[in-house]
C-alpha cells in the first residue's frame, strides 16, 4: 500500500514539475530573450491594417508643419510636399525592424521596472507595460524627410508652375523648399521619440491582479525550468520503479492527467482576448485608430508565438496518458495470464 501511495505521489509531482518547466520556458523566452518579442512586433508592423493606420497617427503629430513665413501663394505647394511624408513612413521597409527594436527596448524597460518593484513596498500591478511608438515614428519620419529633401534638391519633384515659383522666391524652388519647409521638420521628427501621445499601454489580463513583486519572482525563477524538467523525468522514473504491479500504468496516466490539466490551464490563460492595448488619454484620433489596429494584429501574433508551449505540454501529456493506459492494460493481461495458469 505504501509503495502505491509513494508511486502516485511521485507521478503527481512529476506532472506538476512538467507544467512548471513548460511555463518557465515560456516566461524565460518572452521576458529574457529578444527573439519572441521582436518577432511579434515585426509581425504586427507588417499587418496591412496597421500600416494603413500609421499615416493618420504621424500626420496628427506633424500637422501645422508648414512654416508661417511662407507666402500665401506657396502654401498649397508646401502642404503638397509635406503630406506624403506620413505615407512614406508607412511604406518604409525598415519600419518592421524598428518596431522590433522598440518592443525589445520596452521588454528591457519592463525587466528594470520588475527589479525596481522588488525594492518598492507599495503594490504595483504586474500586467501593464508601455510600448513607445515614438522611436518608430521618429526613425521613419527622419528617413522620409531625407528622401524628400534629396528629391527636392535634385529637382525630382514635378511642381506645377515651377518657373513662376522660382521667379517668386528668387531661387531654385527645390533648394528653397528643402531649406524652408523640410529642414525645420527635422526638429519635429526628433521630438517624436519622446512624444507621450505616441505610447501604447499593453495590459495582460492574467497578470492584472498579481503584484509586480510576485511577477518579478516568477521571472527570476523561470531560468531554472530545465531543472524542473529534469526533476519531472526523475520523479516519473521513480514512480515507475516504486509502483507495484498493476499500478505502473495508472501512475504514468496520473502524471499525464496532471500535465494535461496544466497545459490546458496555461492555454486558457494565454488566450488572445486577455490582451488589451490603450492609448494615452486625450490622444489624437489617428493615434487611437493606430492603437486599435495594433491590438487587433497583436492578439493573433501573440497567440501564434506562445502556442507551442501549452501545445508541447498537451502533447506530452497525451503520450503519457496513452502510454499509462496501454501499460495498465498490459499489466492486467499479464496478471490474468498468471492467475489462470494451471498449478503443477
Amino acid at each position: 500500500m505504501l509503495r502505491t501511495v509513494l508511486a502516485l505521489l511521485a507521478a503527481l509531482l512529476a506532472g506538476l514539475a512538467a507544467v512548471l518547466a513548460g511555463t518557465g520556458a515560456l516566461v524565460e523566452e518572452a521576458a529574457r530573450r529578444p527573439e519572441m518579442i521582436r518577432g511579434i512586433a515585426e509581425t504586427v508592423a507588417e499587418d496591412p491594417d496597421v500600416r494603413a493606420a500609421i499615416p493618420g497617427a504621424v500626420t496628427g503629430v506633424l500637422e501645422d508643419a508648414v512654416p508661417d513665413q511662407i507666402p500665401d501663394q506657396l502654401t498649397q505647394v508646401a502642404e503638397d510636399i509635406v503630406r506624403p511624408i506620413a505615407q512614406r513612413v508607412a511604406e518604409d521597409p525598415d519600419v518592421a525592424r524598428s518596431w522590433g527594436e522598440t518592443a525589445d527596448q520596452a521588454r528591457r524597460a519592463w525587466l528594470l521596472d520588475l527589479a525596481e518593484a522588488r525594492r518598492t513596498p507599495e503594490p504595483v500591478p504586474g500586467g501593464d507595460f508601455t510600448i513607445p511608438f515614438g522611436p518608430v515614428a521618429q526613425t521613419g519620419v527622419a528617413a522620409a524627410l531625407g528622401d524628400v529633401e534629396t528629391d527636392l534638391r535634385e529637382n525630382r519633384y514635378n511642381l506645377p508652375g515651377q518657373g513662376l515659383l522660382e521667379r517668386i522666391v528668387g531661387m531654385d524652388v527645390g533648394d528653397w523648399a528643402a531649406d524652408t519647409i523640410v529642414a525645420p521638420m527635422y526638429d519635429r521628427a526628433a521630438a517624436l521619440r519622446d512624444a507621450t501621445d505616441l505610447r501604447m499601454t499593453v495590459q495582460v489580463d492574467a497578470l492584472r491582479e498579481i503584484d509586480r513583486t510576485q511577477v518579478a519572482r516568477g521571472v527570476a525563477a523561470s531560468v531554472h525550468w530545465r531543472w524542473a524538467l529534469a526533476l519531472a523525468a526523475v520523479l516519473l522514473v521513480a514512480a515507475a520503479l516504486t509502483a507495484p504491479m498493476r499500478w505502473r500504468g495508472p501512475a504514468l496516466a496520473l502524471a499525464g492527467v496532471v500535465t494535461l490539466a496544466g497545459g490546458l490551464l496555461l492555454r486558457s490563460m494565454l488566450g488572445p482576448e486577455d490582451l488589451a492595448l490603450t492609448a494615452p488619454e486625450g490622444s489624437p484620433h489617428g493615434v487611437v485608430t493606430l492603437v486599435r489596429q495594433v491590438e487587433q494584429a497583436l492578439r493573433p501574433a501573440v497567440a501564434d508565438a506562445v502556442r507551442p508551449y501549452p501545445d508541447a505540454l498537451v502533447a506530452g501529456a497525451a503520450v503519457a496518458l496513452a502510454g499509462g493506459l496501454v501499460l495498465f492494460a498490459l499489466e492486467l493481461l499479464a496478471g490474468r495470464g498468471r492467475s489462470t495458469r494451471p498449478a503443477r
